[in-house]
């Protein structure tokens, strides 16, 4: 594995995280390569990008989140699953109360996809952020999302996604 971090998406402050009671939700997000281009959901209203991904559902093994999501959010089929690069663990305050702190963890997965591009199948939010699929240079949509991480109006993702862009461009392009 080449990054494994923890992030604060609130002040550590905010978050009871001794006395707590814990809303965790695990994700899977693809790293997928053409040359130094990475496959990413660019969000138009943010104008910031996103590794396609998202939460494991109930009885859905990694692999199957991993291939749904991908599909879903930038329309390709994943083909080849290789390994794990990564993980980041997010906590923040939790929407249902004081008494909760919201722990995401998300994994990395280096992964392949087929050459043709099919529908997306977004979800409301996503519908809401304008998703929409590209293949950009590794170095551009981290700068990009660097500059965006100031900006109010970022995706709570935004910071998550910066700190597995860098680690990744160190690894594989530094």
């Amino acid at each position: 594995m080449i990054f494994n971090e923890t992030h604060y998406r609130t002040e550590k402050s905010k978050i009871n995280l001794q006395n707590g009671i814990e809303v965790i939700r695990h994700a899977v997000r693809a790293v997928v390569f053409d040359g130094n281009r990475i496959l990413m959901a660019h969000l138009g209203k943010t104008d910031e990008y996103k590794f396609p991904g998202g939460g494991v559902k109930e009885k859905e093994t990694t692999d199957d989140a991993l291939i749904r999501e991908v599909l879903e959010e930038v329309g390709y089929k994943v083909t080849n699953i290789k390994e794990k690069i990564g993980i980041i663990t997010e906590y923040d305050v939790a929407k249902e109360g004081a008494q909760y702190y919201f722990k995401m963890i998300s994994q990395y997965f280096l992964a392949e996809v087929d050459n043709v591009q099919l529908s997306q199948n977004l979800e409301d939010d996503e519908k809401e952020l304008q998703y929409k699929p590209c293949w950009v240079d590794i170095k551009e949509a981290f700068n990009k999302n660097k500059e965006v991480k100031e900006n109010i109006n970022k995706t709570p993702g935004n910071g998550r996604e910066t700190i597995a862009l860098e680690r990744i461009i160190g690894e594989y392009f530094g």
